[in-house]
């Protein structure tokens, strides 16, 4: 169980680089936004790839890498493109579904197949994965009460009838499947090269290209990339280490067993946001309450009901199974 810690320490960063991308560079248009970090990140990489160098890497380690590159470059963009098309809450959830084309192609590519323990744990991550974003989401559905069971069904239950209605649905569906197709192949790479090297030289690749084609087709200018250097910079180390963690949970276990205890990123990213806001309100104090028009603590005040606890619960479960399966 040694790619356990690795595997969370990559949901916590991969939680935090979300985090920091939305308070850093929220104000910003998707295709600078995703330059940014993947521009910062570049230095840390280039120079690890430097220390540890390049040895003889056979012909499979190339062929995974060079296409894992436009796999997750298509990944990246039409991420940008459906959440442009579709709100978030209608998009987010189909994410959910990448364990399951993990163990898919993960058998196809190099006929590894989980144990039935593992399946089980994969499919509670899914379901929680579902509760947490579909059932989170902030919709309203006149004529039913948000704050009764109909209201949790309706928000779970809507992603099914939205996906044939909105194509930002039916593309992030298809993101889905390229971060499990993504995953396997980082997998392939750590399978011949050490996970310093086999992160190095994919982000060596992949950084470059990503950036040509958002300043190609998004816009993006070499100014742009340096107006903000400390948030840069710290969105750039975020991704460096949870890049670094990703490739080391991969050299330690099945694609399939890291990216389900990967998942639990959506439940760190809940913490993390819960965490930012609890700081934000002792810093300004009850006056930032009154201003939101919120009731103070004792008022009658009561908790939103919605699917975060017990989606997180289902999360934690699955992957507790999937670690003792392994």
């Amino acid at each position: 169980m040694s790619w356990t810690f690795p595997a969370l320490l990559a949901a916590v960063l991969a939680a935090l680089d979300a985090t920091l991308l939305r308070r850093l560079a929220g104000d910003l248009p998707p295709a600078r936004m995703v330059a940014y970090p993947v521009f910062w990140s570049l230095p840390p990489f280039l120079a690890l790839l430097a220390a540890r160098g390049v040895s003889d890497l056979p012909a499979p380690f190339w062929l995974a890498t060079l296409a894992a590159v436009p796999v997750n470059m298509a990944g990246h963009l039409l991420t940008a493109w459906a959440v442009r098309l579709a709100p978030v809450s209608r998009t987010v959830p189909y994410l959910c579904f990448s364990p399951v084309f993990v163990v898919v192609h993960e058998y196809l590519l190099l006929g590894v197949a989980p144990r039935p323990a593992g399946v089980a744990g994969v499919l509670l991550v899914v379901a929680g994965s579902w509760v947490l974003n579909a059932g989170g989401a902030e919709t309203h559905d006149p004529g039913h009460d948000e704050d009764g069971g109909s209201g949790i069904m309706t928000r779970l239950l809507r992603p099914f009838r939205t996906l044939m209605a909105e194509p930002g649905a039916r593309i992030m569906l298809g993101v889905a499947l390229l971060w499990g197709l993504g995953s396997v192949l980082n997998r392939k790479m750590v399978l011949y090269a050490t996970p310093a090297v086999a992160g190095g030289v994919f982000f060596a690749i992949y950084g470059p290209a990503m950036l040509a084609a958002l300043m190609l087709f998004g816009g993006v200018r070499p100014r742009m990339l340096v107006d903000r250097p400390l948030r840069g910079a710290a969105m750039g180390a975020v991704l460096f280490l949870a890049a670094y963690a990703h490739f080391t949970a991969m050299s330690l276990t099945t694609a399939a067993n890291m990216i389900a205890v990967k998942r639990l990123d959506g439940v760190f990213a809940v913490l993390i946001d819960r965490l930012s806001e609890w700081l934000a309100g002792r810093a300004e104090g009850p006056r930032s309450v009154r201003r939101a028009g919120l009731p103070a603590a004792g008022a009658g005040w009561r908790p939103v009901r919605d699917g975060r606890l017990p989606g997180a619960a289902l999360m934690a479960a699955g992957a507790a199974l999937v670690v003792l399966a392994s």
